[in-house]
């Protein structure tokens, strides 16, 4: 960090999600995705190497088979693109998936 770079400058201000992200239609889901990138952002710190400083919004796809993150600017200049196989995490994601789901029909059937 130069001395003309603020810590401010090293973080996350923005996260979005394409709609590839679960049913955009359950707004359990959708309001459990906010609260997450609410406390992602919170108090964060986000260097990329050899970039001198953001603030940074990420963006996140599902593509292929692929988590496909970008990297920007505040003002929109690229800052990094990477694909991630999700090959790997195939069966973690199955089973978050079933605990998703289960806790969905347990909040739909729950009285208050």
């Amino acid at each position: 960090m130069t001395a003309t770079t603020s810590p401010f400058s090293f973080r996350l201000s923005a996260v979005s999600l394409d709609g590839s992200f679960g049913r955009q239609s359950d707004k359990d889901q959708k309001r459990e995705q906010g609260v997450a990138i609410f406390d992602l952002l919170d108090n964060n710190s986000f260097a990329p190497v050899g970039h001198d400083g953001g603030p940074y919004r990420l963006c996140l796809v599902l593509a292929d088979r692929r988590l496909v993150m970008t990297v920007t600017t505040q003002n929109g200049a690229p800052v990094l693109c990477h694909h991630f196989s999700l090959t790997s995490f195939r069966r973690l994601l199955r089973d978050y998936s079933l605990v998703c789901d289960s806790y969905s029909d347990a909040m739909a059937g729950s009285e208050p």
